[in-house]
């Protein structure tokens, strides 16, 4: 029996990890993203900028056979241009929002006409946020975008039975958007100086920890009832 994951943003941060994991497990993983450093007779690549929702249009999934196994992780976001409402411009907002809301509703709606007939436990991970939960200051259009992605993953398991949604909150990790957090001027994120501490104190969790979770979760679904799950509470030693 074969395993499929679809992941997007598999060239780096959390989507890498988590596209060499599976392929380590032995799965067949697609990946979608703009580049691409992985070789593997497993992986296979499809180049294509998410933030453009009309390149969503000619996305074709995998045929899987009935038994088996597949997975979509929207792992792709992008925290945006750094900045209150009145500063940020127009096209960042439609961009930040077509990468981390438009894009994973319309791949979900995808997913779900694909395999919703299929009996091997079709799954979604949605790669979600502790922003979602709460509004920080300059995020807006990050927090107000993994919000409505958690929305998304509530509406899935009110509406599906076969295909199960979950929403990760991963926690802070060393990935290219924190460096992008550190290097805004405080000016415009007053917060600033607690990231750069998280970087400073070793606080930032390897991006490897966290597909390694991810991939415990796939793993062990009956242990977690609860759709929305934070990394930071979940140990797997």
């Amino acid at each position: 029996m074969k395993n499929y994951a679809l992941i997007t943003g598999s060239s780096k941060g959390i989507g890498k990890e988590l596209s060499l994991l599976f392929l380590q497990k032995g799965y067949t993983v697609f990946g979608y993203s703009r580049t691409n450093s992985i070789k593997h007779k497993n992986f296979h690549f499809n180049q294509i900028d998410l933030s453009n929702v009309k390149n969503l249009e000619s996305i074709n999934f995998p045929k899987v056979d009935e038994n088996e196994h597949v997975c979509l992780i929207n792992n792709a976001g992008e925290i945006g241009e750094i900045d209150k409402f009145g500063n940020k411009k127009t096209n960042d907002i439609i961009n930040e929002f077509n990468l981390n809301t438009i894009a994973p509703s319309i791949l979900c709606n995808s997913f779900i006409r694909s395999y919703q007939n299929k009996s091997n436990h079709p799954m979604i991970i949605n790669i979600s946020s502790g922003a979602a939960l709460r509004p920080i200051e300059s995020w807006g259009t990050y927090c107000q975008s993994k919000a409505a992605l958690d929305m998304l993953t509530k509406i899935i398991n009110q509406e599906q039975n076969s295909i199960k949604a979950y929403s990760i909150y991963p926690g802070v990790v060393d990935t290219e958007m924190q460096k992008k957090i550190r290097d805004t001027d405080i000016e415009k994120f007053a917060l600033k100086d607690i990231f750069v501490e998280y970087f400073r104190n070793n606080e930032l969790v390897d991006p490897k920890i966290i597909s390694e979770k991810i991939y415990h979760i796939i793993s062990n679904l009956d242990l977690f009832e609860d759709n929305m799950v934070s990394l930071r509470d979940l140990s797997i030693k």
